[in-house]
C-alpha cells in the first residue's frame, strides 16, 4: 500500500518532497561512487560561483531564489569542506561574498564530468516518458508565482463557503 499515491493531489507536496528525497539521496550516491565529498544540496550554489565568479549572498539567494538563511548555511557548510571563500566585499564592508577556492575550482573539472553524465541520464529518464516532468513542474512553478498556494487556497476557501 502506498498511501501518499491514494491520497492523489491532497498528497501532491508530499510526493514531491518524496521525489526530491530519493533524487538526492540517488545523486549523493553517485558522487560517492566517484568517491567526491560532495552533497547534492551544494550544487546550484556551487554551480552559480563556478558560473559567475563571485557573488553575494543577496544575489545567490535572489538567483537561486533560495532564502538567505538558507544560502548561509550551505555557504557555511561548503567553507567547513574548503570548496569556498568568503571575503567582505570592496563595496559594503556588511556584504560577504562567496566564490570558489583553490580546493573548490581543482574539484570542478571533476564535477562537470558527473554532472554531464548526471544530465545525460536524467535526459533519457524524462524525455522517454510519456509526460515531460520538467515541463509539468514548471507550469506549476509559474501559476504559484502569478499567485501562492496561500492567497490561492484563500480565494478558493470563500468561494466554497
Amino acid at each position: 500500500m502506498d498511501l501518499l499515491l491514494e491520497l492523489g493531489t491532497l498528497a501532491f507536496a508530499s510526493r514531491l518532497k518524496r521525489l526530491s528525497d530519493l533524487g538526492m539521496q540517488s545523486t549523493l550516491d553517485v558522487y560517492r561512487f566517484y568517491n567526491v565529498d560532495f552533497e547534492p544540496r551544494f550544487f546550484p550554489l556551487y554551480y552559480y560561483l563556478s558560473q559567475k565568479g563571485e557573488a553575494s549572498i543577496m544575489e545567490l539567494a535572489e538567483n537561486l531564489n533560495v532564502s538567505h538563511p538558507a544560502i548561509i548555511q550551505i555557504a557555511k557548510d561548503l567553507e567547513k569542506k574548503g570548496f569556498i571563500i568568503s571575503k567582505k566585499s570592496a563595496e559594503d564592508a556588511r556584504k560577504r561574498n562567496l566564490k570558489l577556492s583553490k580546493k573548490g575550482k581543482t574539484l570542478l573539472p571533476t564535477l562537470q564530468k558527473i554532472w554531464s553524465e548526471i544530465r545525460a541520464m536524467n535526459d533519457e529518464i524524462i524525455e522517454t516518458r510519456e509526460h515531460n516532468i520538467m515541463i509539468a513542474i514548471k507550469e506549476i512553478e509559474d501559476v504559484w508565482a502569478e499567485k501562492n498556494y496561500l492567497e490561492r487556497f484563500k480565494e478558493f476557501h470563500k468561494i466554497s463557503e
